[in-house]
């Protein structure tokens, strides 16, 4: 567990927990001299357990959350968008989201339906959402789940940050822009239901990383599939506003 340095006198430290997304939350509070405790469990291969199959907070873990007065910033997950849809499937497809029918088609694709889709993700989000149900049993406060970063609309720019390596038996090919800021918005769309269940707010990406087509702005670039410490600031100014 990260926690940047705290002065004398100073407030409780934000508490956030997740996964990879939480680094660059986690630079910013050192660059902005901020007191937070960042959980990301790349760094604590002892936090979560698995119990037939079902993944499971440890007693550590769920320990120091209901000590946490609140607010909880989630940042579980945030990659099923980007393990389905960054690269070329070998079954070429696409779809049509419904809260934007105009974002073009890719012309070699197959079109599947949104619900499909849907259901494809959502299997890949089944372990983080199982996670974050337990937050939200073991958190006694406010519980905020932040949104993943928008995509990068620039493939070009991506190229040499793919981990290819990772993505094994996916084409060599980086996805239409389109195709992947639809899978995000189907991604946070599911997100935001899960919030609406379970007495959870999703802390949406702040607007001044987005231009005006949703895709991340190139000042907060930071690989393929991450944000930079510039947006960690701003996701940062988010939490210590909720606070």
């Amino acid at each position: 567990m990260f926690t940047s340095k705290q002065q004398p006198g100073a407030c409780d430290p934000l508490l956030c927990i997740g996964h990879s997304h939480v680094a660059c939350v986690a630079q910013a509070a050192v660059k902005l001299e901020v007191p937070l405790q960042a959980m990301n469990f790349w760094e604590m291969p002892r936090a979560i357990l698995r119990e037939d199959g079902v993944p499971r907070l440890s007693l550590d873990i769920e320990l120091r959350l209901r000590r946490h007065p609140g607010p909880l910033f989630s940042l579980m997950g945030g990659a099923a968008h980007g393990v389905l849809g960054m690269l070329v499937h070998p079954r070429r497809f696409d779809f049509v989201l419904p809260a934007q029918p105009d974002l073009s088609l890719d012309p070699l694709a197959e079109i599947l339906p949104v619900l499909a889709v849907r259901g494809m993700l959502e299997s890949l989000m089944t372990d983080y959402l199982a996670l974050m149900t337990q937050l939200r049993q073991f958190c006694t406060g406010a519980l905020f789940h932040v949104e993943p970063p928008p995509p990068y609309a620039d493939a070009g720019r991506m190229h040499a940050d793919i981990p290819w390596p990772l993505y094994p038996g996916m084409c060599h090919e980086i996805s239409p822009a389109p195709f992947r800021l639809k899978l995000w918005r189907l991604h946070t769309q599911i997100l935001d239901d899960w919030c609406r269940a379970n007495d959870t707010k999703l802390l949406r990406c702040p607007a001044e990383a987005m231009d005006a087509d949703g895709f991340m702005r190139e000042a907060f670039y930071g690989d393929g599939a991450h944000a930079n410490v510039a947006y960690g600031e701003l996701v940062l100014q988010q939490m210590k506003g909720l606070a």
